[in-house]
């Protein structure tokens, strides 16, 4: 598993022209592949003139889910030269759509693939990108005399409290930073708190 990954924070937009063809490229953080329908038909309304839609996504921390469509392209021309250019960057939670308006000129698989790839090249220039971390969610079970060292632990490694409930235990729901999760829950543990994988728990 990654403990960082790169996505965009904001939309790119860039245009390529190729033989009287126009590729427009748009770029854009995805969250989960059920947000990209929406925006698909976004995007479709506004170009609804277009020839083709055709577009890549990336997700997962690791990158490891993706997805590519021609949307009536000859295959392989269009989604996988999109896709590549966002792996290129080693980029996930990320979508591009290039949306094509046909000039008159069949451009061949050659001259479509480069101006695919082209486009969604340049719309992804143009988004910001950041670093995020990668968290894993911790359950711990400790005293009230420890709850404010685990916060405090918690928040020096860049972690958050997602919920607490206090009875005869506190309980604190915390989402950890991948490459602090081996040595605070050892730690934890030394101590006789409790600290448990939420996944683990289901």
């Amino acid at each position: 598993m990654m403990d960082r990954y790169l996505t965009l924070v904001a939309d790119g937009e860039a245009t390529l022209r190729e033989r009287a063809s126009r590729f427009i490229g748009i770029a854009f953080h995805l969250p989960d592949d059920a947000a990209f329908k929406d925006r698909l038909a976004l995007i479709a309304r506004e170009h609804h003139t277009a020839r083709h839609l055709c577009y890549a996504w990336v997700l997962g921390e690791a990158g490891d889910v993706t997805r590519a469509n021609d949307a009536g392209e000859p295959a392989g021309t269009a989604g996988r030269p999109i896709l590549r250019r966002i792996q290129q960057l080693d980029l996930t939670f990320t979508a591009v759509v290039v949306v094509r308006y046909f000039g008159g000129t069949l451009l061949g698989k050659a001259g479509l693939i480069n101006a695919y790839g082209g486009a969604a090249q340049l719309a992804l220039e143009q988004a910001p990108r950041t670093q995020r971390i990668a968290f894993t969610t911790v359950v711990v079970r400790c005293g009230y005399a420890q709850v404010e060292t685990v916060r405090k632990e918690v928040l020096v490694s860049e972690g958050e409290v997602l919920d607490s409930s206090f009875e005869a235990l506190c309980v604190l729901t915390v989402a950890l930073p991948r490459d602090s999760v081996a040595s605070l829950t050892a730690r934890w543990r030394a101590q006789g708190i409790g600290a448990e994988f939420a996944d683990q728990l289901k």
